[in-house]
């Protein structure tokens, strides 16, 4: 029989409060089966592998770290979604928030993913996919209303929006509380993905008090429906169990919770060598909750803070009527490509530094300067130097370094 454990709709307002999981840990006799674990996941990374955001996740928000892994992760990731976005291929909306997600956790701004083939936001994006999962809900209750996809992928979504303190976060929250109930999200996987995107929002500024309040509502009801689930160790079923854990840890900041926390580690370590978690999904899942933390936790992972550089950057015209040089100079993150210093100026002087590009497979070609277009019957085109010294790759892979000199030169070809 089901062990039914009540959760208390009760903020904490103290903080003398003793949580569960100041108690509830791995064993030390056991931490080796952890810790072969995520080394065993992250020997799953690879060139040749599809990259998996979840593994980043696990890596970042863990006690064993694997930077090369890690290193091949976010490129993959990046490159990934660039490739996803410029070919209009499949990206669901959990998907974006799971890369927001990884990225973030890495301190890569996922705002601003830059590659060879060219430029996203994949918050923007995120935002977006978002608001098309939620319009049937945006006018009100409607009983043909549903999601695109699934509440699952809108739980990771309002967890990314929220991660990454997006604006339309207070519209999902409220639309996600109002319409997230244990028959709607009908497993514990979405329920316990639900609670840490409505868990994650309790921590944000300027959420309206009336959402604070649905939230906190829905949220007592989805962490029974969690509790009401425990059995044998398990919560749900085998591989719930981590997501579960990883819920129940992070409502902990805000609820007082009962659970057998420190029943479910040991029953989780006990499958361990039985290879239970042996796919590298199921390990990322586990692992935070066997670190005591939650995906949650990457909205406050510590970031060093961002370098700026200054970059000049001219444009110039000798070759055609109407002639014209202009030049600014442009702060950008030390480590931004050519493409970034030239989006940067054309944000601070539209009327000036203005461009158009192609993107290939190779990088990104820049067709236009200034509305001045190349031509292939005149053999112009815009050509590209370091101070006197032509650049020897594209805009997208140049890194400029500190007060180097950027100019564009509107050229000709024989």
């Amino acid at each position: 029989m089901e062990n039914k454990l009540g959760v208390f709709l009760v903020l904490l307002s103290v903080t003398c409060f003793c949580k569960a999981n100041n108690t509830c840990n791995v064993p030390d006799t056991k931490k080796s089966y952890v810790t072969c674990l995520a080394i065993s996941m992250a020997h799953s990374v690879g060139p040749c592998v599809p990259p998996d955001p979840s593994v980043l996740l696990a890596l970042n928000l863990g006690q064993v770290k694997d930077p090369t892994a890690q290193d091949i992760l976010i490129d993959q990731l990046k490159n990934d979604a660039v490739d996803r976005v410029s070919k209009n291929a499949s990206f669901t909306s959990g998907k974006v928030a799971l890369y927001v997600l990884a990225l973030r956790s890495s301190c890569v701004d996922p705002s601003n993913i830059s590659v060879q083939q060219g430029s996203i936001n994949l918050v923007q994006l995120l935002e977006n996919k978002t608001r098309e999962e939620l319009r049937a809900f945006e006018n009100g209750s409607s009983p043909n209303a549903s999601v695109i996809t699934t509440w699952y992928q809108v739980g990771l979504d309002l967890l990314g929006l929220c991660t990454m303190s997006s604006p339309y976060t207070s519209t999902a929250a409220r639309i996600v509380a109002n319409h997230t109930t244990p028959e709607v999200c009908g497993n514990v996987d979405t329920a316990a993905v639900v609670v840490m995107g409505l868990v994650c929002v309790l921590g944000m500024e300027n959420i309206p008090e009336k959402t604070l309040t649905e939230v906190r509502t829905t949220l007592s009801g989805l962490l029974n429906f969690i509790l009401e689930h425990q059995k044998d160790g398990l919560i749900g079923n085998v591989y719930s169990t981590g997501l579960a854990g990883q819920a129940l840890f992070a409502a902990e900041k805000y609820f007082i919770i009962s659970w057998n926390c420190s029943g479910t580690i040991q029953k989780v370590l006990d499958l361990i060598p039985n290879k239970t978690f042996s796919l590298p999904i199921a390990a990322a899942q586990v692992l935070p909750f066997l670190w005591g933390t939650s995906y949650v936790s990457v909205k406050y992972l510590p970031c060093p803070k961002a370098q700026f550089i200054s970059v000049g950057y001219t444009i110039v015209n000798n070759l055609v009527e109407e002639y014209f040089q202009y030049s600014t100079i442009v702060l950008v993150e030390e480590g931004s490509t050519l493409l970034q210093v030239m989006q940067k100026a054309a944000e601070l002087d539209p009327n000036r530094f203005s461009f158009e590009s192609k993107t290939f497979t190779w990088g990104v070609y820049i067709t236009a300067i200034n509305h001045l277009a190349e031509s292939t019957e005149d053999k112009t085109y815009w050509q590209f130097f370091s101070d006197t010294t032509p650049l020897a790759v594209g805009v997208s892979s140049y890194i400029p370094k500190k007060n180097e000199l950027i100019i564009a030169a509107f050229s000709k070809y024989e």
